[in-house]
């Protein structure tokens, strides 16, 4: 693999954990951070989709370790950060990238199904946050801290979302939260909120709503819903050097959409 050096932007030699690694962000920012040099934890709950993901990195001439948890169980996430760290070392770059919908009206809207959104967009990004956190603090390794969240955490959206923006909103408080205790610490912490991505999440949405890819492009200025490629650049700069100063942040991706 040839590695793609900038001395600001280098993520060579990192070693990287991120969840929802088996698809959809998750996959593509492993392999973007392989691509870059970084050894790479690939954590998703499918054990197949997480060996898929080792094996284009792998193929590639990158390094990667397979790793099945449900973000949801601590204890296993622990055990997830344990093995990243018997591998390659402790974690520097962390991408809490697991998430899902649940979408109904709210006053439809079943305690199940809000607690499953709930209990892997928000809790299992705290579990892994926590585990990582904890590694890094414990053992003074300065690292990064990526929530993928969304501009549904920034602005209200329809169509039965309720679930899906409080969990993500919950997120950018959390973010926050452990920013101003950890930034003494060496610990940056920020999120990335995108807007409409071309994901699995999104893609099996318009299968259920054909309109829906018409709604997402007339809310977003550019015309177009973004390719999970173009999330790259952003989780490079947090993760990288060039970001040595941001900590406590939402990085909007959005095409213009929540600049209305």
């Amino acid at each position: 693999m040839t590695v793609i050096a900038d001395p600001l932007f280098s993520v060579d030699g990192k070693v990287a954990i991120i969840s929802g690694a088996g698809s959809g962000f998750g996959r593509t920012i492993a392999l973007g951070l392989a691509e870059r040099g970084a050894s790479v934890g690939v954590l998703d709950i499918t054990q197949k989709a997480a060996e898929e993901t080792t094996a284009l990195v792998t193929a590639a001439g990158g390094r990667a370790i397979t790793l099945v948890a449900d973000t949801r169980d601590a204890e296993a996430v622990e055990k997830s950060v344990q093995d990243v760290i018997a591998k390659f070392g402790v974690p520097q770059i962390v991408v809490a990238s697991a998430g899902i919908g649940r979408r109904s009206p709210a006053i439809e809207m079943t305690s199940q199904t809000w607690q499953d959104v709930i209990d892997v967009n928000l809790n299992g990004a705290w579990n892994l946050a926590q585990a990582t956190g904890r590694a890094m603090i414990t053992t003074d390794t300065q690292g990064s801290i990526i929530f993928i969240s969304s501009i549904a955490g920034l602005v209200g959206l329809p169509n039965g979302n309720a679930n899906y923006s409080a969990s993500k909103g919950a997120v950018h408080a959390l973010m926050r939260t452990l920013a101003i205790e950890w930034a003494t610490k060496g610990v940056r912490v920020n999120a990335i909120a995108p807007t409409h991505f071309r994901t699995p999440l999104i893609v099996a949405s318009i299968k259920e709503n054909p309109e829906g890819e018409a709604f997402f492009k007339a809310n977003i200025p550019m015309g177009r819903m973004g390719e999970p490629e173009e999330i790259v650049g952003s989780i490079i700069y947090l993760a990288s050097q060039a970001s040595s100063m941001v900590t406590g942040t939402v990085l909007v991706v959005d095409g213009g959409h929540t600049a209305r």
